[in-house]
């Protein structure tokens, strides 16, 4: 295990809020390493991450409850779901709370790295609560390449990074201009998701369709579906699928469950089907992903 960079200000300081990470790995060479891949798993706590020179992507890997303030701004409060991703720009700092048990990957970069990679002055806005799943998927293949310590793989971590600085842009250029013109109404999308919700809770029950989806937003179906992508930069069907994926992440944390019980577990037909489109969203197998969290 790689220690982590004096000089990278949220690592030391969450560190002191929640102890040493059951997992840590330092990207790049020389003392000030560009980015820093760690897990922790903690109880519920209040802690302050003050402004740096470094950004942090937060990956929640089990449930739990969060109430999560910019310097500033009012709180979000949430109960934050597996795969839910949360940004902390460089310079702006950040009170969280947690309640409860927490398993969460953070993966710090920092911002000399961030600006050489957009060839200029980066910038991205902070998230919270957020589900992007070419941003779980960079942070995904991050993790499982660094609990591997193969040496092979500093290039792969490398150019994870570089990935997962571009996705980061890209979306901040969608999401800075405002809410999308012609999206979803926020009524319209809570019951959408609920829907979704129920759907995956009752995985016995009939596919989800695109006309009921639609109608529970009070649109046409070609209305929904641009109004849904123009939103969330996916398809409602990409969106559902990885709303499956963050299921069986939580899944695979518990040994005892076969991957075929995973895959049926989550709604998928055959174990197959399940592991190829594991691997298509998120760039590793089920099998991969369980190996990383039980090193």
């Amino acid at each position: 295990m790689k220690p982590a960079p004096e000089q990278m200000k949220p690592v030391a300081e969450t560190i002191a809020a929640f102890g040493a990470p059951v997992f840590m790995h330092a990207v790049g060479d020389g003392p000030s390493p560009t980015a820093v891949i760690a897990r922790w798993r903690h109880h519920g706590a209040e802690f302050d991450v003050t402004a740096s020179d470094a950004l942090c992507v937060a990956i929640s890997m089990q449930d739990v409850k969060y109430i999560w303030q910019q310097t500033g701004k009012v709180a979000d409060r949430a109960d934050i779901g597996v795969g839910s991703l949360s940004v902390l720009p460089p310079h702006e700092g950040i009170r969280v709370s947690v309640q409860g048990e927490a398993d969460v990957l953070r993966i710090f970069l920092r911002e000399t790295f961030l600006d050489a990679a957009v060839d200029g002055q980066f910038a991205c806005l902070a998230l919270f609560n957020s589900h992007d799943s070419e941003l779980l998927a960079a942070a995904m293949q991050l993790f499982v390449a660094a609990t591997r310590g193969d040496p092979d793989d500093s290039l792969l971590l490398e150019s994870g990074v570089h990935r997962l600085a571009a996705r980061l842009v890209d979306r901040d250029g969608r999401q800075a201009s405002g809410p999308a013109r012609g999206g979803l109404a926020r009524t319209a999308r809570r019951r959408v998701d609920d829907m979704v919700i129920a759907a995956l809770d009752d995985t016995t029950s009939q596919s989800l369709t695109l006309g009921a989806l639609a109608s529970a937003a009070c649109l046409s179906v070609n209305h929904f579906i641009r109004a849904f992508h123009q939103q969330t930069g996916v398809t409602p069907h990409r969106h559902v699928v990885l709303r499956r994926l963050e299921r069986a992440i939580a899944l695979l944390k518990k040994p005892g469950i076969s991957v075929g019980e995973v895959a049926d577990g989550v709604g998928f037909a055959t174990p197959a089907h399940f592991v190829a489109t594991f691997r298509r969203t998120l760039g590793v197998t089920p099998g991969a992903f369980r190996a990383a969290l039980l090193r």
